[in-house]
């Protein structure tokens, strides 16, 4: 006869004396092999055993984190925006950034609003990518909160009771909970066969760990991006101007009540943007926004004032003005170059409805920069 395993032909039936597997025991573990795959559900490919229940989760911590960088949700109310579609413009990984200017090019502005684009900075954090702009000589930067937020508590929980996430997890669950009946069924396949032993145990183990899951993921999620964003703030985030000059291990004071904070380059001189009045401000004045929308660095885009709005006692711009992940934390300035916002937000579902922060909040919110006005 001729081994299973290894074909060293043999008078022996027992054990192969090549290999040494006793053909008895040997055939025994082949079909309970063939008993696990049968038990996997029917359509679906053979997968590591131990490892699906692990890999959905990480795929969903992983989406979830993704979508935070792309969109926060925040309330907004008002006659034409409902508060459940509105979700604060985000980060995206950015793409080559424009050809950077000299100082001197930077210094001699061609207009208002090319000024401003050279005062607008590009600010990237451990998990994602946002912009700022510059407001007085003192190389003082506004920014939204979300953009360089390190509290991990915060950011968890906007994180968590995002309806989008929240159907990623539902997901996420379904996933776990089908990874779970198939382990179970490869667990009643080996029934009390002797040898099996220690895969009965890693089994169980893993139905048990993936059970716990099941029943806790958005405390599990929670805990995992706490974590994570707790570890990478220690280091700081970076800060990049149109020139190329790059300042990094950068730390940002965050206002507790409104989506927006405020840091200091270390540089003696800084050009940055002229502080204007939302207040009085025509319908339909020309609007821009710049930033880095889907990381092209420095964008410059324009539309009109659409109107007041307000979010309980949150005030807020309305632009048409094109806000888009990567805008977060840059300025909506005039036709004249002054800045009279602070771009925090979209509408989700529809085009052309882009929310600001006014500029009086943040000369409010921070006393430091009542000198620039």
């Amino acid at each position: 006869m001729h081994c299973p395993k290894c074909g060293h032909g043999q008078d022996d039936a027992a054990r192969c004396a090549s290999c040494g597997i006793y053909f008895d025991k040997w055939h025994e573990q082949q079909r309970l092999a063939n008993a696990r795959v049968r038990a996997q559900a029917p359509g679906e490919a053979d997968e590591p055993r131990f490892g699906f229940g692990a890999l959905t989760l990480t795929a969903l911590l992983t989406g979830a984190s993704v979508y935070w960088l792309m969109h926060q949700r925040t309330g907004a109310s008002g006659s034409t925006a409902p508060p459940a579609s509105q979700v604060s413009v985000g980060k995206a990984d950015p793409l080559p950034p424009a050809a950077p200017l000299t100082p001197a090019m930077r210094s001699s502005a061609l207009n208002p609003i090319e000024g401003a684009r050279n005062a607008t900075v590009l600010i990237k954090t451990a998990w994602g990518f946002g912009s700022g702009f510059i407001v007085d000589d003192d190389c003082h930067v506004i920014t939204n909160r979300h953009v360089v937020d390190d509290n991990g508590l915060r950011v968890a929980g906007t994180v968590v009771e995002d309806p989008q996430v929240r159907s990623r997890m539902a997901a996420a669950q379904q996933q776990l909970q089908a990874s779970i009946y198939r382990e179970q069924q490869v667990l009643r396949a080996l029934g009390d066969e002797p040898g099996m032993n220690t895969d009965r145990l890693q089994l169980r183990t893993h139905i048990e760990e993936m059970q716990r899951e099941v029943a806790d993921i958005p405390g599990h999620l929670s805990q995992t991006i706490s974590n994570e964003v707790a570890s990478t703030a220690r280091t700081g985030f970076t800060v990049t101007l149109i020139d190329g000059t790059v300042y990094q291990g950068l730390h940002a004071r965050s206002s507790d009540h409104v989506d927006l904070a405020l840091f200091q380059l270390p540089s003696a001189h800084c050009a940055h943007v002229s502080i204007g009045h939302s207040v009085g401000l025509s319908v339909g004045a020309r609007l821009y926004t710049i930033g880095n929308p889907a990381g092209l660095a420095y964008t410059v885009t324009s539309g009109i004032f659409s109107g007041q709005r307000q979010d309980g006692s949150q005030h807020l711009l309305q632009t048409d003005a094109p806000i888009n992940p990567g805008n977060s934390g840059g300025p909506l300035i005039t036709e004249s170059g002054t800045v009279i916002g602070v771009n925090t937000m979209v509408l989700r579902g529809a085009q052309g409805i882009g929310f600001a922060i006014p500029i009086e909040a943040a000369i409010e919110e921070f006393p430091v920069l009542r000198s620039a006005l």
